[in-house]
């Protein structure tokens, strides 16, 4: 799985936000704006090419996104009510998002495939939120998951951004195998 990181902003619902590797070196950009009708995110490469998009189709307590890849419409999420856990569903992809906003943890499944998995880091310069993909092309998609969710997280005020897990960026993280699973 290849990790990325997103810089966590505080305060912070809309603008331009990098995607880091390891190494520090932006691969993606996440851009756009949240809360009316016919918003819209954007994941695009570092040279501003757009992969993915997300489309604000409603708004209210559930809104519903619509997930565009390479211009053609994929699925669509909607925020659900969870007290402890969130379990939204993906349209379309068939993937199941289980986590939790106030400790900003998720994991995407399809069946019983991992996808992707999200957790709060800490680097030497502020909070990241860790995205671990397992397919490359699946990239652009997952990050605009992951930035629907943090939003969700944010416009609550749930979550919290201090953390217990210090990684250093530019550091390459140990891999384990599934049978040494983080328990939650």
């Amino acid at each position: 799985m290849r990790q990325l990181y997103i810089r966590q902003t505080p305060g912070v619902l809309n603008g331009v936000r990098p995607v880091l590797d390891v190494h520090r070196q932006t691969l993606y950009l996440i851009s756009g704006q949240f809360g009316w009708s016919r918003a819209q995110l954007i994941a695009s490469s570092a040279s501003g090419e757009a992969l993915a998009e997300a489309k604000q189709l409603s708004l209210g307590i559930m809104p519903k996104f619509a997930i565009y890849f390479n211009g053609k419409e994929v699925g669509s999420v909607r925020r659900t009510f969870g007290f402890w856990r969130e379990v939204i569903y993906i349209h379309g992809l068939n993937w199941v998002v289980i986590g939790n906003l106030m400790s900003g943890k998720y994991k995407i499944y399809h069946g019983t495939h991992i996808i992707a998995s999200m957790r709060p880091v800490d680097g030497s310069d502020g909070g990241y939120d860790q995205l671990s993909v397992a397919n490359h092309s699946a990239e652009p998609v997952c990050l605009l998951i992951a930035a629907i969710m943090d939003r969700w997280s944010k416009q609550n005020g749930r979550r919290r951004l201090v953390h217990n897990q210090p990684l250093r960026l530019g550091q390459e993280p140990k891999t384990l195998g599934p049978e040494y699973r983080e328990k939650e």
